[in-house]
């Protein structure tokens, strides 16, 4: 960036479409010889496809779809971790904020600043390469603890740390989606899981559209105000995170566990 910041853009081009490359060449599931998608499937999903077609409309797999996702939209414990959801999308938004700060309280350059993603990138590296999953399978196998539990200590675990990282260490709380996706993935059934994954995502979005242009706003109100309150968005962060704890807090294992096939992990 000092160079120029085409350099960096064009480096995250190249990266995409070496991306796109990989996908490319990448097997094809259908062709493999232990896909579900093969030309003569068996006799018993014959039969389940046609036992499909003499179904009551009302009791399809659209309408079951359907009721699924409202199933889970109405259970208590899915509506408690949507403020997890909600102030997840501050993560990045303040740590791009955070090098704004840094260039503008201690008068550090912005490719320096940069690192705070390399940080970032590299906590997550060992929290969810080594960390977490070792831990996570001592614990259930030394103390028989089921995993949903352990999902929701690391749901509250990281969204405490995100509430305290807007005052000291930021990054070490970025995990607290993906505990949050795979939590939610124990409430509701197999058919629901991806039609509400993709409204997690529509609802992060629009928190983005709004919660983005807002910290930015805030930073931009405090600059002429004495240096103390420059750090005003991060404060405002942290309160948000600690709301989103304390909504955490309430989730009740006992309810919703009727559905506890493995749960599938998003992208974080």
């Amino acid at each position: 960036m000092d160079i120029s910041p085409w350099i960096p853009c064009g480096l995250s081009m190249a990266s995409v479409f070496l991306c796109l490359m990989l996908l490319a060449i990448g097997p094809d599931p259908r062709k493999s010889p232990d896909s579900s998608f093969s030309a003569n499937p068996p006799q018993s999903i014959q039969e389940e496809n046609i036992s499909l077609l003499d179904q009551d409309p009302k009791t399809s797999p659209k309408s079951e779809l359907v009721n699924g996702v409202f199933a889970a939209l109405s259970d208590r414990n899915t509506m408690l971790l949507v403020p997890v959801f909600l102030v997840n999308i501050f993560r990045y938004a303040m740590l791009s904020l955070l090098i704004q700060y840094a260039s503008v309280r201690f008068g550090l350059k912005i490719s320096t600043g940069a690192t705070f993603y390399t940080e970032t990138a590299l906590i997550n590296i060992i929290l969810f390469l080594f960390l977490v999953p070792r831990s996570t399978a001592y614990i259930r196998l030394a103390y028989n603890v089921r995993p949903e539990t352990i999902d929701l200590v690391l749901v509250r675990t990281s969204v405490a740390l995100l509430a305290l990282g807007c005052v000291f260490i930021f990054a070490a709380g970025f995990g607290s989606r993906v505990s949050a996706l795979s939590l939610v993935s124990y409430w509701i059934s197999n058919d629901a899981k991806a039609t509400l994954y993709a409204a997690i995502v529509v609802l992060e979005s629009l928190g983005h559209a709004v919660g983005d242009p807002a910290i930015q706003l805030i930073f931009a109100g405090c600059l002429g105000l004495p240096p103390f309150w420059r750090a005003m968005p991060f404060f405002v962060a942290a309160g948000f995170y600690a709301l989103a704890t304390l909504s955490s807090s309430f989730v009740k294992l006992d309810q919703g566990m009727e559905h506890q096939e493995e749960p599938l992990l998003g992208n974080d």
